[in-house]
C-alpha cells in the first residue's frame, strides 16, 4: 500500500456555484502521496453531479455520499476514512494555491512539527460596483504576523486572544493529535473549529507558522456563521466549557491561562449579545429573549467589574462593552446606536 502523506478532506453541502473551482485547486496539488476524501453531505443542489463527473475524471477520489448530518459530523466521516500521515481540511466554498499542501508538508517534516499554520486571503466577490476585472473581488492577507517556532503557551494564548484563528482550513495536523488523543468535532452548527483546534495545539509539541497566504477564504452571505440562532448560542458557550476544563484539570495550563480564558468569554459573550440584538432591531422578534437570557446568566452573573477594569488583555472596547454586558445595559445602548444609525442612513 503506497505511504499518503497527507489527507486532504472537503465537506461539500449545497455549493454547486463554487464546488469546481474548489475540487480543481485540490486535485492539481503539486504534493504527490495524497488522498482526496469528500464527504457529500446530503446536498440537494448539484452537488452530487457534479461530484460524479469529477469521479469519472480522476477515480483517485475518495467520494463518500450520507444524509445531512452537520458540518462536525461530515468532518468527523473524513476523520475516520483518512491514512495520511497528516490532515489538511477545505471548505468546498474556497480554493486553495496549487503548492499549499507540498509547502506545509515539506515545512511540517524539516521542523518535526505537529501542526502547521499558514496565512490566507480573505476573499469577497464585490456587489455589482467595481470599475474593472482586477476590482472584480476584494482581497486581504489574514492570519499570524510572524514565520517560525512557536512555543506551545504562546500559541495557545495567542488562539484565546483570537490571533490565532479558530479555522480548521489553513491549518496541517498531524493525524495522531486526533487519533491517540481522540478528538473529533463536536455536534454545533457554529465554532465546531475552536475547541478542536485548541485542543490540538494543547496536545502538540511542535507548531510552526508560515506567513505565506496559501488558502483563499471566501465570504458568502449564506454563510452559517452568519445565521443568528439559540443553538448557536448555546454552541458558542459550549466550545467555551471545553476549553475551560482542559485548562482547569491542568495545574500549569491553568496558570499561564485562566486570564486569556477569561478574556476569550467576555468576547464569547460579546459576540452573543451582538447577534442577538441584531437580530432583535432587525426584526423585531422578542420570542427568543427568556432563552437569551437563560443562557448568557451564569457567565454574566460570574463577572466581576474589578476584574474587567484591571484585565491588562482586555482593550479598552472590550471592557467597556463588558461592563454595559454586566450591568445588562447592553442591550439597551445598542438599540439606541442602531436606531441612531438607521436614521443617518
Amino acid at each position: 500500500m503506497n505511504r499518503v502523506d497527507v489527507s486532504i478532506i472537503i465537506p461539500v453541502y449545497n455549493v454547486q456555484e463554487y464546488l469546481p473551482e474548489c475540487l480543481d485547486s485540490v486535485i492539481k496539488q503539486t504534493i504527490n502521496n495524497r488522498e482526496i476524501i469528500i464527504i457529500n453531505d446530503g446536498s440537494t443542489d448539484n452537488c452530487y453531479e457534479i461530484l460524479k463527473e469529477y469521479k469519472i475524471k480522476f477515480p483517485e477520489l475518495i467520494i463518500i455520499n450520507q444524509k445531512n448530518s452537520g458540518i462536525s459530523e461530515t468532518r468527523n466521516a473524513g476523520l475516520r476514512a483518512a491514512t495520511g500521515e497528516y490532515i489538511a481540511f477545505v471548505d468546498s466554498d474556497d480554493f486553495i494555491e496549487l503548492n499549499m499542501f507540498e509547502k506545509m508538508y515539506n515545512a511540517a517534516k524539516r521542523e518535526s512539527a505537529d501542526i502547521v499554520i499558514c496565512n490566507y486571503i480573505l476573499y469577497m466577490e464585490m456587489p455589482h460596483k467595481y470599475k474593472s476585472d482586477s476590482e472584480k473581488y476584494y482581497q486581504t492577507i489574514e492570519g499570524i504576523d510572524k514565520e517560525g517556532h512557536i512555543d506551545k503557551i504562546d500559541a495557545l494564548r495567542k488562539f484565546l486572544l483570537n490571533d490565532i484563528k479558530a479555522y480548521a482550513w489553513n491549518k496541517l495536523h498531524k493525524r495522531e493529535l486526533f487519533t491517540e488523543n481522540k478528538i473529533l468535532f463536536p455536534d454545533f452548527i457554529v465554532c465546531e473549529d475552536t475547541p478542536v483546534l485548541f485542543l490540538t495545539l494543547a496536545c502538540s509539541k511542535k507548531i510552526f507558522l508560515i506567513s505565506e497566504p496559501l488558502y483563499y477564504y471566501r465570504q458568502r452571505e449564506a454563510s452559517l456563521t452568519k445565521v443568528f440562532s439559540i443553538k448557536s448560542m448555546e454552541d458558542m458557550l459550549a466550545g467555551c466549557y471545553i476549553m475551560r476544563d482542559y485548562i482547569t484539570a491542568d495545574p500549569l495550563l491553568y496558570e499561564k491561562l485562566i486570564h486569556y480564558y477569561e478574556v476569550y468569554m467576555i468576547k464569547t459573550l460579546w459576540v452573543i449579545h451582538n447577534k442577538y440584538w441584531t437580530e432583535y432591531c432587525e426584526t423585531g422578534e422578542k420570542s427568543n429573549y427568556l432563552d437569551f437570557k437563560k443562557i448568557i446568566k451564569k457567565e454574566v452573573t460570574a463577572l466581576k467589574i474589578s476584574e474587567i477594569i484591571s484585565n491588562s488583555k482586555l482593550s479598552l472596547k472590550y471592557k467597556v462593552n463588558a461592563l454595559l454586558i454586566k450591568t445588562r445595559t447592553y442591550g439597551l445602548i445598542f438599540r439606541i446606536l442602531y436606531k441612531f444609525r438607521s436614521l443617518k442612513k
